[in-house]
């Protein structure tokens, strides 16, 4: 009996262990096909034809709300024969409502590490910006994460049907940068530093780069504050102009910002001036500061 009771204890043990084992699988334990031997991620891209010769072809997944996704750039994406060379593609449409986005893009560094490169478009396919792999710099290890190379953007999309807006994501890497590399911190460096000992005298690893990799997205909704940091503020219509057949009158304190940021940007500091002092005019009073922050990150 005793036997019986300690062999069932032990099986249910087991399967715990196992339920758990699985809960906690790592992501690039979980996506290990990601991490594919740089010389076979090459041959496989290679060996694969393009899905489409538009950005408008491609088959867009949809971000719906604030949350951290895993992308993996495996053989099982599509390919897609950018003017930086072909690579695998994952393309993500954002459907989430917000004014403000901020997006914290990360390669995760395993054996391997991706070099990623972002492009985003606009509602109507059209490119707004690159995110070049040079903007992915690398971080250490943390509590939390392993290594990394990242990169932090804002997306701005005040007016909801504005075409404009920053719409598509399009997750990839180059020719270049598949074929290059990244030094990481040594674990018994990153070690000796977690526990305030001195770092060991020993040489960093360097990491391959490959045509494959894991993604991570991490997506988070902010306020509507003007910001002109590492961020593209589409277009605004004008007021009195339909959105989409929906008459919609732009008056609100975000649409000044914006167009007064816009304005700086291009240069016209007495358009600029205009809507400032429309926007006071209208009651808004943080239009004069958002001016003056503008200028200064023009400089």
């Amino acid at each position: 009996m005793i036997i019986k009771q300690s062999s069932l204890i032990l099986l249910a043990g087991l399967t715990l262990a196992g339920c758990s084992n699985s809960v906690l699988q790592s992501p690039t334990d979980k996506h290990s096909d990601a991490y594919t031997a740089p010389a076979q991620a090459s041959q496989t891209l290679a060996k694969t034809q393009p899905c489409c010769q538009d950005f408008s072809q491609l088959q867009y997944k949809e971000i719906t709300n604030d949350d951290t996704l895993y992308i993996p750039l495996t053989s099982d994406a599509q390919v897609f024969a950018f003017p930086e060379g072909k690579s695998f593609v994952q393309a993500y449409k954002l459907t989430i409502k917000a004014n403000k986005l901020k997006l914290t893009v990360s390669s995760l560094i395993k054996d391997t590490a991706l070099a990623p490169q972002l492009t985003l478009l606009d509602a109507d396919f059209n490119v707004t910006r690159t995110i070049s792999t040079k903007h992915f710099l690398y971080k250490e290890p943390s509590m939390l994460d392993g290594d990394l190379l990242s990169t932090d953007l804002t997306i701005f999309r005040a007016q909801a049907d504005n075409m404009a807006n920053e719409t598509y994501l399009l997750f990839y890497t180059t020719e270049k940068a598949a074929a290059g590399s990244t030094t990481v911190l040594h674990p018994a460096k990153s070690f000796a530093i977690a526990h305030g000992t001195v770092p060991p005298d020993i040489a960093d690893p360097v990491i391959p780069h490959s045509a494959m990799g894991l993604i991570q997205l991490k997506v988070d909704i902010q306020g509507t504050k003007a910001d002109v940091e590492n961020s593209y503020i589409p277009e605004a219509i004008p007021a009195g102009i339909s959105m989409q057949n929906e008459k919609k009158v732009l008056t609100t304190e975000v649409e000044f910002n914006q167009a007064i940021v816009q304005a700086v940007a291009a240069k016209e500091i007495d358009k600029a001036l205009t809507i400032v002092d429309d926007a006071e005019e209208a009651g808004f009073k943080n239009a004069r500061e958002t001016f003056i922050e503008a200028l200064k990150n023009s400089d």
